[in-house]
């Protein structure tokens, strides 16, 4: 019979834990989730800081089988080939491959001068510290300044792109401009680094033409202003700006609250549309709910007249 010393060095079952005990080693796990750099596997973030959807449970997902009128083969069979092809790979030759795009040995290489540019532009140092120089550290002097807005929360977490989607988008690019070269098209890829900031709902027009102000005052040169806020599809303003030191381009994001949440929930719609292997099925429905979710945002005051703009040469 085991004694008193024994009871307690077995091993227990998870449910027969004390339920504050549970609850705290449930919070610890999550804290240290939190932590993770957002493109560790098991970071709770994309690379971007919108928030992963929970793992769906088997049970529930709701898939398609045989008999059903909606049910297609080569759909499954589709969604099957995409789940075992969802991690980057680097070919022995160098070459590149993620999710239907690929790269060269050569254009790999461009790729990843280019997120380094980034990275060396961005403004933290080997150990993820910030000084005076870069980016970031210019867009938080540039927050104090505004009488509205804020930057967007973990703003220095996610304001590198990762490698891997800089590289998805250069891939895309050299698709759909094969004469160009990889250097020059990576050279034009805006969003290496990105900002955002977030307005209330009233004072959302006055506060980005104010930020776009004392972006120039601070040296930025506006390339191109992208309003949205007609578009069934997103709401917002997306703006491109060159940095006069490095001559990189940087997007810069005006939001509402409201806009900017909905933009986090469509994120992974969004990165799955960007997949040329997904069906036309899976396609539809996922413009459906992004224009579901676009369209529950309510446009601030004034947002309609932001004009589209580019500058001539650029």
């Amino acid at each position: 019979m085991p004694g008193p010393q024994d009871q307690l060095n077995e091993p227990r079952n998870p449910d027969q834990v004390r339920p504050l005990e549970r609850d705290a080693t449930r919070a610890e796990l999550r804290e240290r989730l939190e932590r993770l750099p957002p493109n560790h596997p098991t970071s709770p973030h994309n690379d971007d800081g919108s928030r992963k959807p929970p793992e769906p449970n088997p049970a529930s997902r709701e898939l398609p089988i045989p008999g059903d009128p909606d049910y297609h083969p080569e759909d499954l069979a589709a969604d099957q080939h995409l789940a075992t092809e969802d991690t980057p790979r680097i070919n022995p030759d160098g070459s590149w491959e993620w999710q239907g795009y690929s790269l060269t040995p050569e254009e790999s290489r461009c790729g990843d001068l280019a997120v380094g540019k980034c990275r060396d532009r961005e403004g933290r140092d080997a150990d993820g510290n910030y000084g005076e120089d870069g980016l970031t550290p210019a867009m938080r002097r540039i927050e104090a300044q505004l009488e509205h807005g804020t930057l967007a929360p973990d703003t220095e977490k996610f304001a590198l792109k990762s490698a891997d989607r800089f590289k998805q988008k250069l891939a895309e690019r050299i698709s759909l401009m094969p004469g160009e070269s990889a250097d020059t098209l990576a050279y034009q890829i805006h969003d290496g680094i990105r900002y955002t900031f977030i307005y209330e709902y009233e004072t959302y027009t006055s506060g980005s033409e104010g930020t776009e102000a004392v972006l120039a005052e601070n040296g930025f040169d506006l390339v191109t202003r992208k309003p949205s806020w007609n578009s069934p599809d997103y709401k917002g303003v997306n703006s491109q700006w060159r940095d006069a030191v490095s001559g990189l381009l940087f997007e810069v994001q005006f939001h509402t609250r409201a806009s900017w949440e909905a933009k986090q929930a469509t994120h992974d719609s969004y990165a799955r549309l960007a997949d040329p292997r997904i069906t036309p099925k899976e396609r539809a429905h996922l413009e459906r709910y992004q224009q579901e979710v676009s369209a529950s945002v309510p446009v601030p005051p004034g947002a309609l007249e932001f004009p589209y703009y580019h500058k001539e040469g650029a």
